[in-house]
């Protein structure tokens, strides 16, 4: 996938030397929603569930990812190509060719993962999308859904799913994208089985 704006932001599928930085745009997100203790992730965890382990895939174990990731890419300014140099410096890349350019930045990332319903089939669920605050509004969002919409499409996905913070004002966007809130329109509730409780529904 790659989507372009005429200003040179692109929506494309996430590389293994984007995972520090997505890392730190989880937290951001946290920290937006007011759960900053939220996150556990680490980049090796990424890595791992996303299918990026190229050292397990040559041992013959090929790589099945849990979740597919994409993110939000701009020009980067003058300042910002000088930061991606040392950047670049600092990082070991298994495959330095595929190393973003210094030239480009960033501004927000998004994943998923595919579900199934018994009604509908295949579906895409969408665990996060998020642009950084400095890049909104101006239609990088709208750009960033529609491309995962795409991606739903052309995966035979009957269906997008995801869930809002009631305050969020993204809301508003959701409902201009067409998605419907299923809490208010058919009462279905969001349930959760946190890690400690399933080790006591097998104590």
């Amino acid at each position: 996938m790659a989507t372009h704006k005429d200003n040179g932001v692109i929506v494309r599928k996430t590389l293994k030397e984007d995972l520090p930085e997505v890392i730190g745009m989880i937290q951001e997100l946290a920290d937006f929603e007011k759960m900053p203790d939220g996150p556990q992730l680490t980049v090796d965890d990424l890595i791992r569930d996303g299918g990026f382990d190229e050292q397990r895939a040559a041992v013959g174990g090929t790589p099945t990812p849990v979740f597919h990731s994409f993110v939000l890419e701009a020009p980067a300014d003058p300042d910002e190509c000088l930061a991606n140099q040392e950047r670049l410096t600092s990082m070991r890349s298994d495959d330095p060719a595929n190393a973003r350019p210094l030239t480009r930045k960033l501004i927000g990332y998004a994943i998923c993962y595919y579900s199934y319903s018994t009604w509908q089939g295949k579906s895409l669920a969408l665990e996060d999308i998020y642009v950084r605050p400095a890049y909104r509004g101006n239609g990088y969002g709208e750009l960033f859904f529609r491309a995962l919409a795409k991606h739903a499409q052309d995966t035979h996905c009957s269906r997008m799913d995801f869930h809002v913070l009631n305050w969020n004002p993204a809301t508003k966007f959701y409902q201009r994208m067409g998605a419907v809130d299923l809490t208010e329109t058919e009462s279905w509730h969001f349930y959760r089985v946190q890690k400690d409780a399933i080790g006591r529904l097998n104590a």
